[in-house]
């Protein structure tokens, strides 16, 4: 999935806050229950999960796009430490993001 797919299924703008974010993916999933519409509730929870993943926060925080004012603080509050794994994971797969990036652009 990309960070498109995921704003699109979510209908939401690149450059939703978390609390849009959250706030639309509860009504979504209101809208489209699993035990009725297991397909759309599968799509839009993987879209969510997408979204609020350590990387693609991250990625987003690192962006060029994302003026410090605009940062949300929020969007980085974990209630438990993120454990060591996931981070590593995310830096991963920034820098595997990064290098398709460059490739791509040369």
């Amino acid at each position: 999935m990309t960070k498109d797919n995921a704003f699109k299924t979510l209908m939401l703008p690149p450059s939703a806050s978390r609390q849009e974010i959250d706030a639309t993916y509860n009504k979504l999933v209101r809208r489209y229950p699993p035990e009725f519409q297991p397909d759309k509730f599968r799509e839009i929870d993987e879209a969510y999960r997408f979204l609020t993943s350590l990387s693609v926060m991250i990625e987003r925080l690192l962006s060029d796009e994302i003026d410090d004012a605009s940062i949300d603080p929020d969007l980085f509050d974990f209630k438990i430490p993120p454990p060591t794994h996931s981070i590593e994971n995310a830096l991963k797969d920034i820098k595997r993001q990064y290098k398709i990036n460059h490739l791509t652009k040369g």
